[in-house]
């Protein structure tokens, strides 16, 4: 069965992959546990990049939309940069999606539709290790 995983696998970059999507509130209080373990790895002063896969993410409830919301900006202090990518098919979740984003109130946080496009704008402040994790992680390569 799939599962909603957080991890750094190389360097600062971490990787967030909802493959059970969000459907309660519990779901992101379980994530927020997981990214708060593994932030726990590095050192207090150390910021990251946020690589996140939420291809599987539907609609969510309004306190479920609220919840992921609040569990972005309470990055932000940390985030060098962040990304969301998400599915193009699944409007209203790209809608919603958007204004969680904008929402976090994060100008180096981003959402996008296309996997290339993701690893090109992270790609920008990773090393050559981390980018090329991150395109393992995006099945890229």
């Amino acid at each position: 069965m799939a599962e909603n995983t957080c991890a750094f696998r190389v360097g600062c970059l971490l990787e967030i992959r909802v493959a059970c999507g969000y459907r309660s509130v519990a779901d992101v209080d379980d994530m927020i546990r997981q990214i708060g373990l593994a932030v726990s790895s590095i050192s207090p002063e150390q910021k990251y990049v946020i690589a996140a896969d939420w291809r599987a993410v539907g609609v969510m409830s309004p306190e479920t939309s609220a919840r992921a919301r609040a569990m972005l900006a309470g990055t932000n202090a940390r985030v060098v940069r962040s990304s969301i990518l998400i599915q193009a098919e699944h409007s209203i979740a790209q809608l919603q999606v958007q204004r969680i984003v904008r929402e976090a109130d994060n100008a180096n946080r981003r959402h996008f539709t296309n996997a290339r496009a993701q690893h090109t704008w992270l790609s920008e402040v990773l090393t050559p290790a981390e980018a090329a994790r991150l395109a393992e992680f995006l099945e890229l390569t």
